[in-house]
């Protein structure tokens, strides 16, 4: 490969763990001082706004089913999002990243839960990763708020995620991929606003101009630019280089969370965030191989 198409696939690259890896202490920040429901499902809806004006011809000819599917994996996967906005308001950042990382090893726990063999090697990386979890959670207690069944939340919400991912991989009723982006976004957005509506937050609404700048981040930087970084990779890089933003991605957000939010620093969390990595690493290697 030319030195210059190189150094553009690892800029992207990079540029995608930057956007992504933000998005947790930006999602912090935001629901610092607005409702987690409201402004998450609003960011969500915004989005998927954006991408259906840019995208209109995507969403022309689908059938029912088609949406309807979207619209339940959206549901499921934002769902899970707002859980952890939710959760964001009692749990550190770079917590929350890492904690939410274990989402290939949920993946592989409910392939076991519906019937599929477990291999030895499978059943080690589940081992090592939820082990790593154990360490996150536990150490990142120590300071500022301490202990909190919050952290299990998180850990919950990433198994939610890997439902809706498992439902995606395995219908075939899904629409091509910025079709079903937009409905996800559409759908998942409408759920929480709703949801935030009945849970009384209309009446919490009072942003911070740290907040607004927060939301505006996770739209444009979060969920347009990501969206449109990953899917040129999908297009112009490897499986084996994409699947890297899996175990980057809480790394540096964890960074984050340390060097901007001021969120503080346990180097025990290091070694359950190794650990995490290199379960999760393994098993995106395992599942590409398979």
């Amino acid at each position: 490969m030319p030195a210059a198409a190189s150094f553009r696939l690892i800029s992207a690259m990079v540029a995608l763990w930057l956007c992504w890896g933000s998005s947790f202490p930006a999602m912090r920040v935001m629901v610092s001082a607005s409702p987690p429901l409201l402004a998450s499902g609003t960011v969500f809806a915004v989005a998927g706004i954006v991408l259906a004006t840019a995208r209109l011809k995507a969403l022309r000819g689908l059938s029912r089913r088609q949406v309807a599917t979207a619209a339940g994996v959206g549901t499921c996967l934002l769902g899970s999002q707002g859980a952890v906005a939710i959760a964001v308001q009692h749990v550190f950042a770079g917590t929350a990243a890492l904690l939410v990382a274990v989402v290939p090893l949920w993946v592989a726990v409910l392939r076991a839960a519906i019937g599929e063999r477990m291999t030895r090697a499978a059943a080690a990386r589940l081992l090592l990763g939820f082990a790593g979890v154990a360490v996150v959670v536990f150490a990142a207690s120590g300071d500022g708020p301490g202990w909190s069944a919050w952290n299990l939340v998180v850990v919950a919400a990433a198994g939610g995620w890997a439902g809706g991912t498992l439902w995606a991989s395995r219908t075939s009723a899904l629409p091509a991929p910025a079709a079903a982006t937009t409905i996800q976004l559409l759908a998942g957005g409408l759920v929480l606003i709703v949801t935030g509506c009945l849970a009384g937050e209309t009446a919490d609404f009072a942003p911070s101009a740290g907040s607004w700048l927060a939301f505006g981040h996770l739209v444009l930087i979060d969920s347009l630019a990501g969206f449109a970084l990953y899917n040129w990779l999908l297009r112009a890089a490897t499986v084996a280089l994409i699947s890297t933003y899996a175990y980057a991605v809480p790394v540096v957000a964890y960074l984050i969370g340390v060097l901007v939010l001021g969120e503080p620093f346990h180097p025990a969390v290091l070694g359950g965030a190794a650990a995490i990595v290199i379960a999760v690493a393994y098993e995106i290697r395992a599942a590409e191989s398979s």
